[in-house]
């Protein structure tokens, strides 16, 4: 997510994706909005953790601070993660991990409970950081199939790039991947304003 220059600017794309939304437009989605996508996830699956694979300036990841009561970041890149680690330094629920996401996830899935798994870790051009694929997803996937127990959902985000950017998988790749993963296991899928959901309603 790109660092807002001023409080407006954030919420000013956010009531332009509610006017296109009431519109029936077709718009790519602000920060705010995505945020609103992962608060609702919250809501319905009474996730209390975040798993944020992409700190990028750690942004998103401070506003995550207000909505969970735990967050797990995750940055690739040495600048950024210093970045992150500076904004969001007087957030005590907020733990920054210095790495590639598709390599460390795995172990910190293991130690979490009732968290959402927020994967964004792809490079994105400019100064983003990328690991041995610029789109990881499919083997982030394949690192927590044995810890579902552990998520209440799962959010992919850009997913209107899928098969459109170079290395990047296609959607039906990553569709395959999700049905592989929990075809033992009832999920709600959505895909809401380009993130794709996958949650479960914990009653």
């Amino acid at each position: 997510m790109n660092e807002p220059k001023t409080f407006i600017e954030p919420l000013a794309g956010y009531l332009l994706d509610v006017f296109a939304k009431l519109r029936n437009r077709v718009f790519v989605p602000h920060s705010l909005t995505k945020l609103h996508n992962l608060k609702t996830c919250r809501d319905l699956t009474k996730a209390t953790t975040v798993i944020e694979i992409g700190s990028f300036k750690g942004v998103t990841t401070k506003r995550l601070a207000r909505l969970f009561s735990k967050v797990i970041s995750v940055e690739i890149d040495d600048d950024l993660h210093a970045q992150a680690k500076k904004r969001c330094a007087s957030c005590a629920n907020v733990e920054l991990i210095l790495g590639d996401g598709s390599k460390v996830l795995s172990d910190i899935v293991s130690r979490v409970k009732n968290a959402v798994l927020y994967l964004d870790g792809h490079y994105s051009g400019g100064v983003t950081g990328q690991g041995d694929e610029p789109e990881p997803v499919l083997k982030e996937l394949e690192g927590v199939t044995a810890y579902l127990d552990n998520f209440n959902a799962i959010v992919i985000d850009d997913f209107r790039l899928f098969g459109v950017e170079q290395g990047w998988p296609k959607k039906y790749e990553v569709m395959e991947k999700l049905e592989a993963i929990f075809s033992a296991e009832i999920w709600n899928i959505s895909i809401l304003n380009d993130q794709f959901l996958i949650y479960r309603i914990k009653h």
